[in-house]
């Protein structure tokens, strides 16, 4: 069995070889760009973000050289490392990586692969639009917990927020990549579907934590990164644990319900 399961991944490594290589050149070629460019070289997904988050937070930011956008009456600052190009890296493998192999033809691949890099970058300046509203707003709501010298800092809200958001907004949207796929693949699947979560949380971790602690990220800032890392685990797994806790009681529930409504006695129920 063990055999056959290794022949099997061979075939699909084979088959789709030249698709995962050009994913990996142009993944590594955005992750060197974005290691070196500032916020001019970056305007391309700023800018729309910005105006995204302008308009649907009511605020206005304005452009200054080698800053970013700026609102100076909340004082905060759409900066490079704001861009999202980190979180569009990681919906681009996961899209890429988790689904292109089930596309049945070369061209149903060359199109999910270039259909994965264009949706990636408008989906990352939707969902970074939202997650900076989110973090103007909110603090303004804490204040008062924010300003009693407890461990919710500002920063770490800013960071939970954040992280919050990023994976929420993926394993939504590898859901509706992975059941997009199985219809261009013409895959009929008829049991109950449930969360993916593997595929996300491979790539974010990867991507977000694996990366930058290769490139030496925690011997330059080792207290730094920690923390991040540990806020990364916390959060990633009490969100994967309130998923599961939730469908255990929907699918109880939806048991219940099937179980009476056979013998009959549904409507005994109060």
């Amino acid at each position: 069995m063990i055999n056959m399961a290794g022949s099997r991944w061979k075939a699909v490594l084979k088959e789709n070889l030249i698709f995962y290589a050009a994913g990996f050149v142009v993944l590594s070629s955005l992750k060197l760009f974005y290691s070196r460019a500032g916020s001019d070289e970056l305007r391309w997904i700023l800018a729309p973000t910005a105006r995204w988050a302008g308009s649907l937070g009511g605020i206005s930011f304005a452009y200054e050289a080698q800053q970013g956008y700026v609102n100076h009456e909340l004082r905060f600052i759409i900066a490079a490392s704001c861009s999202g190009v980190q979180f569009m890296l990681v919906s681009m493998a996961a899209l890429i990586y988790g689904c292109i192999h089930r596309m049945k033809t070369g061209k149903k691949k060359t199109i999910w692969l270039a259909g994965s890099m264009v949706f990636s970058y408008l989906f990352t300046v939707f969902v970074n639009g939202i997650r900076i509203v989110s973090a103007i707003y909110l603090p303004l709501r804490l204040e008062g917990v924010l300003a009693g010298g407890g461990w919710l800092t500002a920063q770490r809200l800013h960071t939970l927020i954040g992280i919050v958001v990023y994976f929420m907004a993926l394993l939504l949207v590898y859901q509706a990549a992975d059941f997009m796929a199985g219809i261009v693949a013409g895959e009929v699947r008829r049991q109950r579907r449930r969360i993916k979560w593997a595929v996300p949380v491979f790539w974010y971790f990867a991507i977000v934590l694996g990366i930058p602690f290769l490139n030496g990220a925690r011997g330059k800032n080792r207290d730094g990164f920690g923390e991040y890392a540990a806020l990364v685990t916390t959060v990633i797994v009490g969100i994967i644990l309130l998923l599961w806790l939730a469908s255990l009681v929907r699918n109880g529930r939806t048991g219940c319900g099937s179980a009476d409504a056979g013998t009959g006695r549904g409507e005994e129920l109060p």
